[in-house]
């Protein structure tokens, strides 16, 4: 129920069916990482911190359970990462992701994104060359758009405004309604194109 609930973006309910869940069985990380991931799509949709909070202590407490779930330290990593917190923590939870499974695509892309907002673009470019040659059939356009426009971030800190616009045309070919990666490729000067 909680999980068809967050489906239709009934995030209180969702939220608190999946928490029922799991105080119900409170060594069920499956729940765990569904809680978590209710909790932070929440904070995202409705702009309420407090749910981000949630999720990182869900993640938390999972990650107690089993440290090894590459899964839950990606997500967690990726969390700190995008919101530009814990930087160094992201950096470390998403190290060990990689180390649990070396070649995911999306894990490598989580770990070069946590490079670049640390502000370290050189290393954030090495993971994300090895995140694009691990795209698999699995991915959905989403997904890939979101590692193609990493791509062009990091390539624009590193001085290359024309490999950023051929990346970010990419994601925009894969997720053409993203209104901020258009305004991002209008910002770029017309002599780079």
């Amino acid at each position: 129920a909680g999980l068809a609930l967050q489906e239709l973006g009934r995030w209180d309910e969702a939220i608190h069916r999946l928490s029922l869940a799991a105080a119900h069985d409170s060594l069920a990380t499956h729940v765990l990482f569904y809680l978590g991931a209710a909790q932070e799509q929440a904070a995202r949709a409705l702009g309420d911190s407090s749910y981000f909070h949630q999720a990182a202590a869900s993640f938390e407490q999972l990650l107690e359970l089993d440290p090894e779930d590459a899964y839950a330290l990606n997500y967690l990593g990726y969390m700190y990462a995008e919101d530009g917190i814990r930087l160094e923590d992201a950096v470390d939870l998403l190290h060990r992701a990689v180390a649990l499974e070396p070649e995911n695509g999306a894990f490598l892309d989580s770990l070069g994104w946590a490079y670049f907002r640390l502000g370290e673009a050189g290393r954030a470019w090495d993971y994300l060359e090895q995140a694009l040659r691990h795209i698999g059939p699995d991915f959905g356009a989403g997904e890939r758009a979101v590692i193609l426009q990493h791509v062009g971030d990091v390539a624009l800190a590193l001085g290359d405004p024309g490999a950023a616009r051929a990346h970010w045309e990419a994601a925009l070919e894969l997720d053409p309604d993203d209104v901020a990666l258009r305004a991002k490729l209008q910002a770029l000067p017309q002599a780079d194109q």
